[in-house]
């Protein structure tokens, strides 16, 4: 006698195809549930609460007991204060690299700007690399916003390693740079006149400003800085740093320590600040024919690293051959000497205003076009050139010791153009942009390892952001 075996069935979808897990326990090769047996060996039971990577499970509305409730109200503290404890550490100061988590996207506090950069420049604040800006800077207020912005010109300092944002603080509204006639802001220049120890800010024609890396402040000292001097009584018409320019190699010591200043009745006066001494063009002509003793302590000893350049033929169409020359001289108003080199019957080094010691050169002569030294000081000299004279040439940086010696050489993506240079302990820091086609520059600040040359972008200075509202 032949028994009739009834086929098993998916009790969710019907179907009798089944892969068989166990004894009694199947999944449907259809819709991927799984189901078994009861006791009986007849009756059929839907199996709950497994994963099958397979299938996609139909949605079932949740039960809504309490113990759910009280569950779903304590996620949605823990995300409320991890936001809140996000605003506190990353705060509206606090501008640089993780500026997605800034308080200021969870603010009501905050506004968005437009920043335009007129100048980004290395200084040193508490022993700290920082880097110093002045932006032109649009306010993009709202209809109903209050309006405790204004438009105009702002500075700020910016922490290299962190990114943090100093001080950010208004320079000049647009409505008082009009008023004082100060409409020249974009051909500003900044020195740091090593003697004094002080940073000056010089915006064409007659302003002039003073800034501390250490309090984190630009003040304008145009009325200040010569209070006590009666020939400048009448104001200031012009001013600009006293320019040095060498007679034989193509480079030039603009500002090193004086200012140029011409006042409201055309008379022109040479003033330094380390000394505070302020001299009439007769006196100041005759200042320079004087010797360093007699000089009151305006005088410095110094080194300069230079490059000399030539061309490699006389068939070549630019200079493309480089030679480190150290120079040893004196800084003191005084008459320059003039070195004779037999070989080329040229002055080795010229310069108003300097006494040269002595000249060596400390290299071999290498390619490189376009070459400049972009920071020297007592332990490295860093290089810039061009491979060839391609406009889309990528640049080559090589960092020497102060003997002349290769440290290593780097060639840098086009186009990043670097500008300031300032090294601590461990790394040589830039301001530096990238051309975008179409678009503003990218301004940037990055970083080379001492040792090894290994570039870092270590900060963006974001042109459209959000500020705190003062």
């Amino acid at each position: 006698m032949s028994i009739k075996i009834r086929p098993i069935k998916c009790p969710n979808c019907g179907s009798e195809k089944h892969d068989q897990l166990n004894e009694k326990l199947y999944r449907c090769k259809n819709c991927g549930t799984e189901y078994f047996l009861d006791d009986d060996d007849i009756t059929v039971h839907v199996k709950h609460d497994f994963n099958y990577d397979g299938f996609t499970q139909p949605k079932r509305e949740p039960k809504n007991s309490f113990s759910n409730t009280k569950r779903n109200f304590v996620v949605i503290g823990i995300v409320f204060l991890f936001l809140y404890g996000a605003m506190f550490l990353w705060d509206g100061n606090n501008k640089g690299k993780n500026r997605l988590f800034s308080s200021d996207l969870f603010s009501n506090d905050s506004i968005s700007v437009v920043d335009q950069y007129n100048i980004i420049i290395p200084m040193m604040h508490k022993g700290r690399v920082c880097f110093f800006y002045i932006t032109e800077r649009n306010i993009d207020y709202k209809i109903d916003d209050d309006k405790t912005l204004a438009d105009g010109y702002y500075y700020g300092f910016v922490d290299a390693q962190t990114g943090k944002v100093l001080a950010d603080k208004l320079l000049i509204s647009d409505d008082e740079s009009k008023r004082v006639d100060m409409t020249s802001i974009n051909e500003l220049k900044i020195w740091h006149l090593y003697q004094a120890d002080k940073w000056l800010c010089l915006i064409p024609k007659q302003f002039i400003y003073e800034i501390n890396p250490q309090t984190l402040t630009m003040s304008n000292v145009t009325n200040t800085i010569f209070a006590h001097k009666e020939a400048m009584s009448s104001g200031i018409s012009s001013v600009n740093f006293i320019s040095r320019t060498s007679h034989f190699f193509d480079f030039s010591l603009e500002g090193d320590e004086g200012l140029e200043i011409s006042n409201n009745l055309a008379e022109v006066y040479y003033y330094f600040p380390a000394t505070d001494h302020l001299y009439t063009e007769e006196a100041y002509n005759y200042a320079k024919e004087l010797p360093s003793s007699e000089l009151k302590g305006e005088m410095r000893d110094s080194v300069l690293y230079i490059l000399e350049s030539k061309k490699s033929n006389a068939s070549s169409s630019k200079e493309s051959q480089n030679r480190l020359t150290r120079i040893q001289f004196t800084y003191h108003l005084g008459n320059p000497k003039y070195l004779s080199n037999p070989s080329n019957k040229k002055y080795d080094f010229v310069a108003k205003d300097i006494q040269v010691v002595s000249s060596q050169q400390i290299s071999d002569w290498f390619t490189g076009f376009d070459a400049n030294i972009i920071l020297q000081d007592s332990t490295y000299i860093l290089i810039w050139y061009k491979s060839n004279i391609s406009e889309n040439a990528p640049a080559v940086l090589q960092l020497r010791n102060t003997n002349g010696k290769i440290l290593w050489t780097r060639s840098l993506e086009y186009p990043i153009q670097l500008y300031a240079a300032i090294r601590d302990n461990r790394k040589i820091w830039f301001s530096a942009s990238k051309k975008i086609p179409e678009h503003y520059d990218e301004n940037y600040i990055i970083s080379f390892t001492l040792k090894e040359g290994k570039l870092k972008y270590e900060y963006k200075f974001d042109r459209n952001h959000k500020v705190k509202k003062h």
